[in-house]
């Protein structure tokens, strides 16, 4: 049985999956931060809830075009590092960098611009914004777990990496529509509800640190191993 042979992800260099793990998680604990100091201004009524939203989405749309278009730059750097199967989902990964542009910017394309009518809009707009975030990278994590070419503990990490972008992503989901559709009013949900706006806050921060970690991981078995000849 032929045995294959195993590589870093990228090379000669991980400074782009770095970079691109550090942005993605320091946009995601920004986020958070920001997101709860206005929620605790509008709870001491030191703002209305209509200058809560505003301002929230005013951060989101600043925010979100400037970590974008970093993701963008960053996820194209990282393909360019890699090579086969790795490049293909790196590539992939770069439409999850429309999520953060759209976000603050989804109500409006879609129910102004577009002029859809749908019951719960902002619900609806969030789950897009979800799903174009979350798609791309269960993709590429998929490709990093299943590649027989990449590092052990890198397969791992992108393995368990999908079950954390799972959770992220639908739970938020499952309970908005609980909330909303199937359990209104109901006091279980309403302690969901709560649990449900701190896991939002790790939608970046998670997979951040995931790209973070491997490529530590990555890096440390690519000094341990001869530089391939094709390098």
């Amino acid at each position: 049985m032929k045995i294959k042979t195993k590589y870093p992800l990228m090379g000669p260099s991980h400074l782009p999956l770095i970079l691109l793990g550090a942005v993605m998680a320091a946009y995601g604990l920004v986020s958070a931060v920001a997101g709860y100091w206005l929620s605790d201004q509008a709870m001491r009524g030191l703002i209305t809830a209509g200058v809560y939203r505003s301002s929230l989405t005013a951060f989101e749309q600043s925010a979100g075009l400037v970590a974008g278009l970093l993701f963008i730059v960053l996820f194209i750097w990282c393909a360019w590092q890699s090579k086969g199967g790795i490049r293909a989902g790196f590539i992939v990964g770069t439409i999850a960098s429309f999520a953060p542009i759209l976000a603050g910017r989804a109500d409006t394309l879609l129910f102004k611009n577009l002029g859809l009518r749908l019951p719960a809009g902002s619900v609806v707009a969030d789950a897009l914004t979800t799903l174009i975030f979350t798609l791309p990278m269960l993709i590429l994590f998929i490709i990093l777990a299943s590649s027989g070419r990449v590092p052990t503990g890198c397969r791992w990490l992108a393995f368990a990496s999908i079950f954390v972008l799972l959770i992220i992503a639908f739970f938020p989901i499952y309970v908005t529509v609980l909330a909303f559709l199937l359990k209104p009013g109901d006091p279980g949900v309403g302690r969901m509800m709560e649990v449900s706006i701190q896991v939002i806050k790790l939608r970046y921060l998670l997979p951040g640190l995931s790209f973070l970690l491997l490529a530590l991981i990555s890096q440390r078995f690519a000094s341990r191993q001869p530089a391939p000849a094709d390098q």
